[in-house]
């Protein structure tokens, strides 16, 4: 009880003069469901708290996100932009990955230290088929203890009430839902929330750990446990490294260089420069990362005569080494002894298969976009190799803005540079020399001299088309000193399905029907929303959880409806 009450009146003296003594962050993971079909799109989002005044923290901009397979092997890795503290993102379950409890981590720089590491995962299960979910919740439930948290915590000052407009309904019909939260004396509250509604079969418990019973937890293991250190290490931007020189260190300065920053959509001109600092030091501003793509490019803008090369951080693997000496508490070990009471021991999984979603195909053509942009980038780095290479064309007309004609030249072996009396400039030179273009056809010449004067030639034409040199991608970024490193994960959208397309007799069989990461109450503390059901018959779970604008309060909330 000493060391606790010292603690307390360290970190009060920290705050009162700003000095980060404690404040260290955790990561708050809220989902929009608990299991997940192989094949399916993953929902969430995760909200940033220091653990010595349980609000909000801003300060923290990446959020570093790792999900992990029942193996230990890690199956997802991306960074996320955050703001205000706050992270809404998405993942996809991949069809190769295996059955079995999954753990996903979040971090950020306050969240994640070089020494004595606490990790709190969020557990998740994937499945195939939902008739083997039955023998993971029986494992799940043998395994959990709940620990009953007292009312001053469960509150927490608010009240939510959730009320449908029917008791039930039917499939593809219309639900609205009216979210209303006041404060201890019943006044309404503005405040800003996530939802999901989801099939209840899943439910997994141990993902059921709403804010209040994490914030308990983590008091709870805070005034027990001794004080950790904490040395911040992670990049706070979209990536970070140093600038090196191939000269000694003591004739270039590495600080004060700079870089731009860009990416496969980038056209001719387009620059965000930063700078160096201490020994070459520079991290690519969440800013910055934002408005880029998830594939940044990097080019020093240093002189040649400095031999420039950047070292791009990987900070998964810094991640990774803490990791396996971490330790790691897992929720809800401390929970709810009412969440008990949600574990449904004789639910009907019969009848109930794995359905590929069409949201899967739009990631798909996601997919192919990102790569036609990037077809453009490295078409164009491809003609500046080309540019750089032997072959030349020459002879061309210009005509109508466009280079037409024109003979191939030092490209197949003997077939090289005109005779004399072919047209040339006033520098005795070819005409309109111009860089060949892969794929097109050409006309080429051999010369033959007939003397030893070489005044008496003959000539012999032949055909090719311009293939160009072949380089790999890698290959062309290190010809251009571009180096590639991993940007922001980017944003996706949750969608409902089109009204016209969900009466079309078309079968639908989404088990999530809505996930809305941002929604605000009004002047009266109440927020609507309406949603369509599914064909699926079952019993729907609306969760979420509750943030005050002041970020004084934090509550999670439940709600179900049956759908017949």
């Amino acid at each position: 009880m000493e060391r606790s009450i010292r603690r307390i009146f360290i970190c009060l003296l920290a705050a009162l003069n700003f000095l980060p003594l404690c404040g260290r962050e955790f990561v708050h993971v809220f989902t929009s469901k608990g299991i997940y079909e192989t094949s399916e799109d993953l929902w969430f989002k995760c909200v940033a708290f220091d653990d010595s005044t349980m609000r909000v923290s801003d300060r923290s901009h990446t959020a570093y996100v790792e999900i992990i397979d029942p193996s230990d092997s890690v199956v997802w890795k991306e960074k996320y932009r955050m703001s205000g503290g706050i992270c809404d993102g998405h993942a996809y379950v991949g069809d190769d990955w295996k059955p079995g409890e999954y753990r996903m981590f979040v971090h950020t720089r306050g969240s994640l230290g070089r020494r004595d590491t606490v990790v709190y995962p969020k557990r998740l299960l994937v499945v195939r088929e939902l008739p083997d979910i039955p023998d993971y919740l029986s494992a799940a439930k043998e395994r959990m203890q709940y620990i009953d948290i007292p009312d001053t915590v469960r509150n927490e000052g608010l009240n939510v009430t959730v009320n449908l407009d029917s008791a039930e309904y039917h499939i593809k019909s219309k639900v609205r839902a009216t979210v209303r939260v006041t404060d201890a004396d019943g006044n309404p509250v503005k405040a800003v929330m996530a939802m999901s509604v989801m099939d209840a079969l899943y439910s997994y418990p141990s993902a059921d750990v709403d804010i209040e019973s994490q914030v308990y937890g983590l008091r709870y293991d805070t005034l027990s446990a001794p004080a950790r250190g904490f040395v911040p290490f992670l990049s706070d931007g979209a990536t970070s490294g140093h600038l090196r020189s191939g000269r000694k260190k003591n004739t270039i300065p590495l600080d004060g260089q700079y870089i731009n920053v860009f990416d496969e959509k980038a056209k001719k001109g387009d620059v965000n420069i930063i700078a160096t600092g201490k020994d070459g030091y520079f991290e690519v501003s969440p800013e910055i990362g934002g408005s880029l793509g998830k594939t940044l490019l990097l080019r020093p803008l240093a002189d040649e005569y400095m031999k420039p090369r950047l070292d791009v951080d990987e900070p998964f693997k810094d991640i990774a080494e803490i990791r396996k000496s971490a330790v790691e508490i897992n929720f809800p070990s401390i929970g709810r002894k009412s969440l008990e009471n949600e574990i449904k021991d004789s639910a009907d999984y019969s009848g109930r298969h794995t359905v590929q979603l069409d949201e899967v195909l739009v990631k798909g053509r996601s997919k192919n976009y990102s790569r036609r942009k990037k077809d453009k980038l490295l078409s164009y780095l491809d003609s500046l190799a080309i540019s750089k290479g032997q072959a030349w064309v020459c002879c061309g007309e210009i005509i109508d803005g466009e280079y037409v004609g024109g003979y191939l030249n030092d490209y197949m072996p003997g077939y090289s540079h005109h005779p004399y009396d072919y047209p040339l400039d006033s520098q005795h030179r070819p005409k309109n020399i111009s860089i060949p273009e892969r794929g097109k056809l050409y006309r080429m010449i051999k010369i033959k001299w007939l003397d030893s004067m070489q005044t008496l030639f003959e000539v012999e034409e032949a055909w090719a088309i311009y293939a160009g040199p072949h380089y790999s991608d890698e290959d062309l970024f290190a010809m251009e000193g571009i180096v590639k490193s991993a940007g922001y994960y980017p944003k996706h959208r949750f969608q409902l399905p089109d009204e016209n397309e969900q009466f079309s007799g078309m079968e639908d069989f989404r088990n999530t029907l809505l996930w809305l990461p941002r929604a605000q109450t009004d002047e009266n503390g109440e927020f609507t929303i309406e949603f369509p059901t599914s064909d699926i018959k079952s019993t729907f779970r609306i969760s979420g959880f509750i943030l005050t604008p002041d970020i004084r309060y934090a509550k999670g909330f439940n709600e179900y409806f049956n759908v017949m």
